[in-house]
């Protein structure tokens, strides 16, 4: 299943941030109860030895117990307690007492503090330090059990809204980090989209390699795709070597029995003329079917400039004997790349030419530029054209459709597969004055042409 790498750390990101600030607000929670425990705690053992010191045993043997200078103990229902027990005397309760006394475990020891929590009569519930003390001298001593209460309310009140708070701001600080995240993805990564942008123009014939402009852990990947285009393009040299080495190598056989055919004919020996110029024919139907082949294996996408070539190769064929009464015209932008590097464009443009030639009776014309939305190349002459029913027929391999004619019919079909594996399109047109057009386009902004 494919994804997104950015997508996955993100993903992966959020999660890991999700669970890990829910950790820390349950820990945060956790350390702030403890931490508000320990005050509570703090404040009772407080308030516990000043009610110790406020009670007195008379000599009597009554317990004289002095009012809390804090006046929340007077005060009814303000949620602090103080309660006193001595055996033989019923429980003495605070005047904010309210309701029945705390129903209290008295400490294992006399003289340590004991912390527990209780419900109140009207069911709030409390905190408790305890203690138990010795009052009076020997032998009037007494057990005295002193205890003082808070209400958990306000503990539990402020306890929520730490969570409450830590909860908001927490989620707050999810959503930056969340968004550091992605910046962090999206700048990661721009060394990955950089390779794309440079593999697209290397592939576009821009650069011929990728930079070394890259992080240290970029730079594997940058040498083996180098590597990989270095191979590719030896590949290449060695294919096209090889092919040439074969044309040449069956050049001179082939001229040898089209010589031989010609004296076996001048012999009268036109039947086995006929079946010698077809297996000629064959011959040279197979060889340029695989220096074709060979010539489009293990591409790598290069441009040229049209003009060059097209200057080169018309100069060239001026030359011949049998285009001594032709016109020549080119028209192509100087700056007009075509997607195919000086040798593929010679091939197909001198298969163009050498067609052209073929049929044309006084000129030949070479154009290329923009228009609209495409560049194009096209090659035109002014001979009898095709019909309108065989101009598919004539991109087909090996369909010559007029046997007189030399060739073995393969030249626009080499064309064509010339422009299809460079991405490009081919149309034939019959010229409204005679004559044919083979029209080669391409998208214009693939090499960055202006369009007109």
């Amino acid at each position: 299943m494919k994804s997104s790498l950015g997508l996955r750390l993100i993903l992966t990101a959020a999660v890991t941030t999700i669970l890990a600030l829910a950790a820390t607000a349950v820990v945060l929670n956790f350390l702030f109860r403890i931490y508000f425990e320990e005050r509570v705690h703090d404040e009772l053992d407080t308030y516990l030895l000043l009610l110790t010191g406020n009670v007195a045993l008379s000599e009597a043997g009554d317990l004289d117990i002095a009012p809390m200078p804090d006046p929340r103990f007077s005060q009814a229902l303000s949620g602090y307690y103080w309660q006193i027990e001595a055996d033989g005397v019923e429980s003495i309760l605070s005047p904010s007492f309210w309701a029945a006394p705390l129903e209290l475990t008295p400490p294992a020891q006399a003289g340590v503090i004991d912390y527990q929590e209780v419900m109140t009569g009207t069911g709030e519930p409390v905190s408790v330090a305890s203690w138990t003390v010795e009052l009076g001298e020997a032998p009037q001593t007494q057990q005295v059990l002193i205890a003082v209460a808070v209400e958990r309310r306000d503990i539990d009140v402020s306890v929520n809204g730490f969570t409450m708070n830590a909860a908001i701001w927490l989620a707050i600080l999810g959503v930056f980090l969340l968004a550091a995240t992605a910046l962090t993805v999206r700048v990661g990564l721009r060394p990955l989209e950089r390779v794309r942008d440079e593999l697209s123009q290397v592939n576009r014939a821009r650069n011929a390699r990728l930079s070394n402009n890259y992080p240290t852990e970029v730079q594997p990947l940058i040498k083996e795709v180098n590597g990989l285009l270095d191979q590719n393009e030896q590949t290449l040299a060695r294919v096209r070597m090889s092919a040439g080495n074969l044309a040449h190598g069956l050049k001179t056989p082939l001229t040898v029995l089209r010589g031989i055919s010609l004296k076996m004919a001048k012999a009268g020996q036109g039947e086995i003329v006929t079946d010698l110029n077809s297996e000629i024919d064959n011959m040279q139907h197979i060889v340029d079917r695989e220096l074709a082949r060979s010539r489009d294996s293990h591409q790598t996408k290069r441009a040229s400039h049209v003009a060059a070539v097209a200057n080169r190769l018309c100069a060239a064929l001026r030359l011949q004997p049998s285009a001594a009464h032709l016109r020549w015209q080119i028209d192509v932008s100087e700056d007009l790349l075509a997607p195919f590097d000086a040798f593929e464009l010679t091939e197909l443009l001198g298969n163009l030419l050498d067609n052209a030639m073929k049929w044309t009776k006084t000129a030949i014309v070479v154009r290329g530029g923009t228009s609209g939305e495409h560049a194009f190349l096209s090659v035109s002459d002014d001979g009898p054209g095709i019909p309108e029913n065989q101009l598919s027929a004539a991109l087909t391999r090996g369909e010559r459709l007029d046997p007189k004619n030399s060739g073995t019919g393969l030249g626009l079909n080499i064309v064509r597969d010339m422009a299809a594996a460079h991405e490009c399109e081919i149309a034939l047109e019959n010229l409204p004055s005679g004559g044919l057009k083979v029209l080669i386009t391409w998208p214009a902004e693939r090499f960055g042409h202006r369009k007109k």
